[in-house]
């Protein structure tokens, strides 16, 4: 900054020179009331510093944390019923704006699961929930990094803004399915675009999902997405499907460890329709891969309905079933906390959530839910009953 005595037509050719500068910042400079300058007055200009608001980052940290009670129990569970406290999540995200254009996201996550590095107790892990560099102009977004592609609705949508407390038996198979070929966490290169109510995306990731590093991995898979939205003043109605290709890999030498000895697909039909406080979300699964991979096709079916009151309560329930053929290796005890006998052997599941959600306000939810899932066709029929209690926090 620099203090000098002007002249009326030195003060004139200044204000010529910086009207550009002036005029880029009006909307971020307030307005004052300036005396009118005498021939002698002293004025003092003060140029912007364009370069440290250019360099300057926008920092965005959120996250939530859900705690949980849950009793859960089995037919021939020959044990106790499973209950006990648990932190489901705690997840926090750090997204920083570079630019218009340029932004980058890191996010972790506590999951009292079972997969991941550890955090100190076999049931407990922490993990990179997505480590993104993005970039985004008119046409769409261009995205590397590490996150979950768009398959198998459930697993890729955001956990605290889902409607039931967990998971469907369809929508934890399908992501398991191959070896976790199909869905969960992939490095690699996405990109998503719109025209108008018609969107869509593609993607190239690793062949295996929980590899941030790559190590595990020797080849890709194919991802894309297509959905259109329709409007009716404030009703929507959304149609898309969703698809990923793994070519597998059939070397013996390869260095992967997590090798698929052939290709597995999938598909994923949807329907989503919102009317004021009411939601409807059915979605359709479907894969195949070759006989190293699959002994036969699976499909699996998910249809979740809310109604949210204007008192914030919001009931739900959820009708899930699946049917994997002669690969006959539904297992149980991939529900969450549910206790079994070990057996891995039915072909056919069928699953319906009772629940409700209670939103005191827009940081806080209470849920409460019920689910029995029974299963057929292995040497035993078996079902889970699920009761859980949970309270989540976001900011």
């Amino acid at each position: 900054m620099m203090n000098r005595k002007l002249t009326r037509q030195t003060l004139t050719a200044a204000a010529m020179l910086i009207c550009g500068f002036a005029a880029a910042e009006a909307q971020d400079v307030p307005a004052k009331n300036v005396p009118a300058a005498g021939a002698d007055d002293e004025l003092v200009i003060k140029l912007p510093d364009l370069k440290k608001k250019l360099d300057a980052a926008k920092i965005k940290v959120s996250g939530y944390a859900q705690a949980q009670y849950f009793y859960n129990d089995s037919k021939n569970n020959s044990a106790n019923a499973n209950s006990g406290f648990a932190i489901r999540r705690a997840a926090i995200s750090v997204k920083g704006e570079i630019s218009e254009a340029w932004s980058a996201e890191v996010g972790f996550e506590i999951d009292s699961g079972n997969k991941g590095g550890k955090l100190g107790a076999d049931n407990s892990t922490i993990f990179v929930d997505k480590a993104i560099i993005a970039y985004k102009n008119a046409a769409g977004k261009l995205t590397a990094g590490y996150q979950k592609p768009s398959f198998v609705m459930e697993e890729y949508s955001s956990s605290k803004t889902q409607l039931c407390i967990e998971q469907s038996v369809a929508t934890v198979y399908f992501t398991n399915l191959a070896n976790g070929s199909l869905a969960g966490r992939h490095g690699g290169v996405w990109w998503d675009g719109k025209v108008s109510d018609f969107k869509y995306g593609f993607a190239i990731t690793n062949q295996y999902k929980e590899d941030i590093n790559g190590d595990q991995n020797d080849g890709v898979a194919f991802y894309g997405n297509a959905a259109y939205e329709f409007k009716f003043g404030d009703d929507k109605l959304e149609f898309g499907v969703n698809g990923v290709y793994n070519p597998g890999n059939d070397d013996e030498t390869s260095r992967a460890s997590k090798r698929v000895p052939g290709a597995v697909y999938g598909l994923e039909p949807y329907v989503k329709f919102s009317s004021g406080g009411f939601q409807a979300i059915l979605d359709g699964l479907f894969a195949d891969g070759d006989s190293e991979v699959m002994s036969d096709s699976a499909w699996g079916v998910n249809a979740t309905f809310a109604y949210r009151f204007e008192n914030n309560i919001e009931p739900v329930v959820r009708f899930s079933c699946l049917d994997v053929g002669d690969n006959r290796n539904i297992d149980p005890s991939k529900l969450k906390n549910i206790p079994t006998d070990g057996s891995k052997d039915y072909d056919s599941a069928r699953g319906i959530y009772l629940g409700a959600n209670f939103y005191a306000n827009k940081h806080i939810k209470i849920s409460a839910g019920y689910e029995y899932t029974d299963f057929d066709g292995g040497q035993r029929d078996e079902y889970a009953s699920a009761f859980r209690l949970q309270l989540q926090a976001t900011f």
